[in-house]
């Protein structure tokens, strides 16, 4: 089969390499998937750089979340030969989405909505799931209130606006320019700021008449936490997600204890099998009712997929980036 492999850290468009390698066969309770689509996302460009913490060492193979057809099962599997499934991978040890066939746990595999397409399926799982861990189990979102999504042009930006809108929730985005902004705009989000004309700050206080965000999803960190910080509600949850700015948070106690806000860490393979399934069936209802979706940036073919992941390093994509395998 064919497959991309980098042999060394760095920018995709210099390290990786479609290689040929041998369809692997799954043991236990792994199953192999015929790659249909595969999503891309930031980890996957912070593997190939040599600073996610999943991928210590290369080589990297890149690809953690696929649509396609169970081919194979291990004899401990639950899962069925011929069934379409969207699945995270087993990137970690080897076996990325990008490739035409990989590896994934019998437990991972979960139904694609009816209405998904393999590229919006290949979209749903990080995005999504990250968001219901973050928006719904971790920051017990309710409807009416004020969301404040950082970065809402990126795949984990844009779900969460879809998502908070999905609960009721009035959401503001923050984007970096008038292209993102109006993309945030078409999600649904009742307002945005583009904070290259006004911090984002100032900008929640003028529109919340100064009672702030209660909650603040975060995928950004670095300088968009700090300002979200400055205009958190009494009693509001920060929900880290991730570090898309190239820097973690810097966390000020004092400053969470005199304000009285909660931080609040969401990371969706911390979950159990049984929470994973309860949650997808939550979600998979929300999208066949139309209630969430999607919102695909571009779709590169699989000769190109060091340009699909560059597209997103470089901070270019309207949403989600994938590949179609």
């Amino acid at each position: 089969m064919k497959a991309w492999r980098a042999e060394s850290f760095g920018e995709a468009v210099d390290v990786l390499h479609k290689v040929d390698a041998p369809i692997p066969e799954p043991t236990g309770s792994q199953i192999l998937i015929k790659v249909s689509a595969t999503g891309v996302g930031l980890p996957d460009v912070l593997m190939l750089r040599g600073i996610y913490p999943a991928v210590a060492a290369p080589p990297v193979t890149p690809g953690q979340e696929v649509v396609g057809t169970i081919a194979a099962v291990g004899p401990d599997a639950t899962a069925k030969v011929g069934e379409r499934v969207m699945a995270s991978t087993h990137f970690a040890q080897g076996h990325g989405g990008f490739a035409e066939y990989t590896l994934s746990s019998s437990s991972s595999a979960l139904p694609v909505p009816k209405n998904f397409s393999d590229e919006e399926g290949a979209g749903f799982w990080v995005a999504y799931h990250t968001g219901y861990v973050g928006l719904i189990q971790r920051g017990e979102i309710k409807a009416g209130e004020t969301l404040l999504v950082l970065g809402g042009a990126g795949s984990s930006g844009s779900a969460a606006i879809v998502l908070g809108k999905a609960m009721g929730a009035t959401v503001i985005a923050t984007a970096s320019n008038a292209e993102k902004a109006a993309f945030c705009a078409s999600l649904g989000a009742d307002h945005v700021i583009n904070y290259h004309d006004t911090p984002i700050h100032k900008a929640v206080r003028e529109i919340t008449g100064g009672a702030g965000a209660n909650i603040v999803y975060d995928p950004v960190g670095g300088s968009a936490y700090d300002s979200a910080t400055k205009c958190i509600a009494q009693h509001g949850r920060i929900i880290m997600i991730g570090y898309g700015s190239g820097t973690w948070p810097k966390i000020d106690p004092l400053h969470a204890v005199l304000k009285s806000y909660s931080l609040v860490g969401a990371f969706a393979g911390a979950r159990t099998a049984a929470e994973t399934h309860a949650q997808h069936s939550h979600l998979v209802e929300l999208a066949e009712a139309g209630k969430i979706s999607v919102p695909i940036d571009k779709i590169f073919d699989f000769d190109h997929v060091p340009q699909a992941i560059d597209r997103l390093a470089k901070g270019e994509m309207l949403g989600k980036v994938v590949v179609k395998v």
